[in-house]
């Protein structure tokens, strides 16, 4: 009834006075899209459905717009919601900010100066940016497609200016420039912690899906994130500062299906820690001349190198594993100083191209490389062999020496390697093939994905003609929403290597929790927990609400990953929803 009256007060105003620019006082009020609606005089109205935004609304320092509830904000081409106070958005289920008319874009948001804002659950859609300038929002668990659509290529879904946003599980989807970017000659060190990133750039610029310049003072964080499948001009994640320092640590991501995986640009102004990334088959653009690295370095002058350390990364399918150009130098392996940090560690693994077949690093510069303890692809491999995956001096005078001296023997071949959770403990499984000089898995657990300690240990089988199972069950209670693995696989020399890393969610109240819904080729798949083994039911909904399909699912208890049933496509977007006992949960997919 309330709504209904607002929404009757409002077409009155907007029919005695022509919209225009509505900024709230400044008095320090909590203003919500209600009372808005009411005082705004037709620049943002309620239509008995969705709230539309007709013009530019201001939110004033010292107020702030708080919006915990589930709604739909359709913006007109001139409608723009400009934050100088405090933006909240924590409803229920979902926010919605799309256009009136789909696919024409608006201006978007625009959050400056204030501290505070904390945005949760919000689907931000056709909107050229979402603006963050000189403060650090939070944002948690949102969803940013289509956006962009009438913006410059440097401009992404969020674009930054001299701030350093949190930005944890959430979804880039579909953007038509990158998904997040900072320019060149200014520091933005955003945090970015378990997000997916999928599809951007569908104008084909040459961007990659974070393109960012330095970061100052601070460090930029991109953690257990997942870049797959941009555009064919686009590359995962670039660097390139103009002025500022670049400190940033990029560890435990998957990168995948890119034009190239990393590049940073740069001299002694970029202080990186690449390691534990899975970089693999980032070759979409096929053209060796312009892109396939899974890390590009350059730039650099004599005695002005990048402070780059690679460790711990798999380096499988692309054009070439890494490539070094200019003078930038960086630290691929060295066990000859008391740094543990920077022991390589890395794996290359089949990555090819016409040009330079089967070079897994290219050393374009006149530079030394040190690149000792590594993986180069197989066991047993003699220094010839290994030299045959090295471009550098025997092949051209003129390039630097690569040192790969010590290369690395994996102690073990890791065939599987999950997690599942019961009431009373999470048990970590593993399976190993080749067992080779090893002594023994320590179990390491984080509760952020960055930061791992010790959980316990189990020796090793050895090489026994036969694969071995382990298992281990880890009963401390741990509260946080998600709890992360990983193995330390530690050889009888004390050289070691890190498992891919393992994410459980917190057992729902129901003892049913969707952890992930991704895609791989034509198959969708969902990672589904459960205390016991059930059955659900998988339903597919258009945006009208019209059921698709329904089907049924048997989950076994503990972590699973399922094929979900197919669903006929006929353009547009669509929901899947999980029903269970005492369970409900929606996802939007894209068709």
């Amino acid at each position: 009834m309330m709504k209904r009256l607002l929404f009757l007060i409002a077409v009155v105003i907007t029919g005695l006075q022509a919209s225009a620019n509505y900024t709230t006082p400044g008095t320090g009020q909590h203003w919500n899209l209600d009372d808005l609606v009411l005082n705004s005089a037709g620049d943002l109205t309620y239509n008995g459905t969705n709230y539309v935004v007709n013009d530019t609304i201001t939110i004033s320092a010292g107020d702030t717009l708080y919006i915990n509830q589930d709604i739909t904000a359709k913006f007109l081409t001139s409608g723009y919601l400009f934050i100088k106070g405090v933006l909240l958005v924590d409803p229920p289920t979902g926010a919605l900010f799309t256009t009136q008319t789909v696919p024409q874009a608006y201006p978007g948001v625009r959050i400056e100066v204030m501290p505070g804002s904390v945005i949760r659950k919000l689907t931000f859609e056709y909107g050229q940016s979402f603006v963050i300038a000189d403060c650090s929002p939070r944002f948690d668990s949102c969803t940013f497609q289509y956006n962009g659509q009438g913006a410059t290529t440097s401009t992404a879904s969020i674009n930054l200016f001299r701030s350093n946003p949190v930005i944890t599980n959430c979804k880039f989807l579909n953007n038509f420039r990158g998904a997040i970017s900072g320019g060149a000659n200014i520091s933005n060190a955003p945090q970015v912690y378990n997000c997916l990133f999928m599809g951007n750039n569908t104008l084909n610029g040459n961007v990659p899906q974070i393109n960012l310049g330095g970061t100052g003072a601070d460090t930029c964080r991109i953690i257990n994130n997942q870049f797959l499948r941009a555009s064919t001009n686009s590359g995962a994640i670039g660097f390139l500062p103009l002025g500022p320092d670049v400190r940033t640590v990029i560890t435990g991501n998957l990168i995948r299906n890119n034009r190239y995986g990393i590049t940073l640009n740069g001299g002694a102004n970029i202080n990186s820690l690449i390691s534990y990334n899975i970089i693999d088959s980032n070759n979409t653009q096929g053209n060796p001349n312009l892109g396939g690295s899974g890390i590009a370095f350059s730039g650099g002058a004599a005695g002005s190198s990048q402070n780059s350390i690679v460790t711990g990364n798999v380096f499988t399918a692309n054009l070439w594993g890494i490539t070094i150009q200019g003078r930038s130098k960086p630290n691929l392996g060295n066990i000859n100083n008391a740094d543990t940090s920077d022991n390589g560690k890395n794996k290359f693994i089949n990555n090819t191209n016409a040009n330079t077949p089967f070079i897994d690093l290219f050393n374009n510069s006149v530079d030394p490389i040190s690149a000792q303890n590594n993986y180069w692809g197989e066991d047993n491999m003699t220094p010839a062999q290994v030299e045959a995956k090295i471009y550098h001096t025997p092949d051209d005078p003129t390039r630097g020496l690569v040192d790969f001296s010590s290369y690395l023997l994996l102690p073990v071949k890791l065939i599987s390697f999950n997690a599942s959770r019961s009431p009373s403990a999470i048990t970590l499984n593993w399976k190993t093939a080749d067992e080779n000089n090893s002594s023994r898995f320590e179990i390491e657990r984080s509760v952020d994905g960055n930061t791992f300690t010790k959980a316990g240990s189990v020796n090793a089988l050895g090489n026994n003609g036969v694969n071995n199972s382990y298992s281990f069950a880890d009963n401390q209670s741990v509260t946080a929403p998600v709890t992360y693995y990983r193995l330390k696989i530690i050889d009888k020399d004390g050289r070691f290597n890190y498992s891919w890393i393992v994410a459980v969610k917190a057992m729902a109240a129901t003892g049913l929790s969707v952890d992930r819904i991704y895609r791989d080729g034509d198959q969708q798949l969902a990672q589904i927990s459960s205390d016991k083994a059930r059955e659900i039911s998988i339903r597919y909904i258009d945006t009208d609400g019209k059921i698709l399909s329904q089907s049924k699912l048997f989950i076994p208890a503990g972590s699973n990953v399922v094929v979900l049933p197919a669903v006929k496509k006929t353009g547009g977007n669509y929901y899947v929803q999980f029903i269970g006992e005492n369970f409900k949960q929606t996802a939007l997919l894209n068709k």
